[in-house]
C-alpha cells in the first residue's frame, strides 16, 4: 500500500506546505476515461485565484497563503492529483489542512458548479490555445504526448475532448480518484519548524 503519510524538511524551504495526493489515471493506465474530467476540476479546485482552495481557504477563511491543485494525465504510468496548501501566519498546519479537506469534502457532497466548470474550461482551452500558438511549447507538446504513446490527433482532438466534459462526468471522476483508500499526505517543513 501507499505510506500514508511524508515529513521532509529543507532548508531551501521558507514556507511551510501541506499536500495530498491522490493515485490517478493517465492517458495511458487506470480509469482512462476520467482524464478530461479531472483536469477540469483541477482547473475547478485549484487554478489559480479563481479555484474553489483558494477563494474558499486564502480569500474566505484567511487559513492559507496559498493553494493549489494539479493534475498532468502525461505519464507512462499512473498519474497523481494533488491539492497543496500553505499555511497563512499564525494558523497551524492541522488547521490548514482540515480547512482544505473541508473544501475537498463539501465539493465531493455537493458537487461543482457549472460556472465553477466553465471558468475552468475557459482557463484550460485559453492556456493551450496559448501553448499552441507559441514556438516553444507547440512541437514540445506533440513531442511529450507521442513519448506517453499518444497520437496527433490526442493533441488536436484535445480542446473538443475538454468542452465536451460535463458536470456528471467531474463528479464521476472525483468520486472515482479522491478516495480514502488512495493517498499520500506530505509535509514539507522549514528546518528546524516545529
Amino acid at each position: 500500500g501507499l505510506p500514508r503519510q511524508v515529513e521532509r524538511r529543507d532548508r531551501r524551504v521558507a514556507q511551510s506546505e501541506w499536500s495530498r495526493d491522490w493515485l490517478a489515471p493517465s492517458y495511458r493506465m487506470g480509469e482512462t476515461q476520467h482524464v478530461y474530467a479531472l483536469q477540469v476540476l483541477a482547473q475547478a479546485l485549484g487554478g489559480g485565484q479563481t479555484g474553489r482552495l483558494y477563494r474558499v481557504l486564502v480569500l474566505d477563511r484567511k487559513v492559507a497563503l496559498d493553494a493549489n491543485a494539479g493534475y498532468s494525465a502525461q505519464s507512462l504510468g499512473w498519474s497523481a492529483f494533488g491539492i497543496s496548501v500553505t499555511p497563512a501566519a499564525q494558523r497551524t498546519m492541522d488547521e490548514t489542512a482540515d480547512a482544505a479537506r473541508q473544501v475537498v469534502d463539501q465539493m465531493l457532497r455537493d458537487g461543482v458548479t457549472a460556472d465553477e466548470i466553465d471558468l475552468a474550461k475557459q482557463r484550460l482551452l485559453a492556456a493551450a490555445i496559448y501553448a499552441r500558438d507559441s514556438l516553444a511549447s507547440g512541437p514540445r507538446m506533440y513531442g511529450s504526448t507521442l513519448t506517453t504513446g499518444g497520437t496527433i490527433a490526442d493533441v488536436d482532438e484535445w480542446p473538443q475532448r475538454i468542452a465536451a466534459v460535463t458536470r456528471e462526468q467531474v463528479m464521476s471522476a472525483a468520486k472515482a480518484v479522491l478516495t480514502d483508500q488512495r493517498y499520500v499526505t506530505s509535509h514539507l517543513l522549514p528546518e528546524g519548524a516545529g
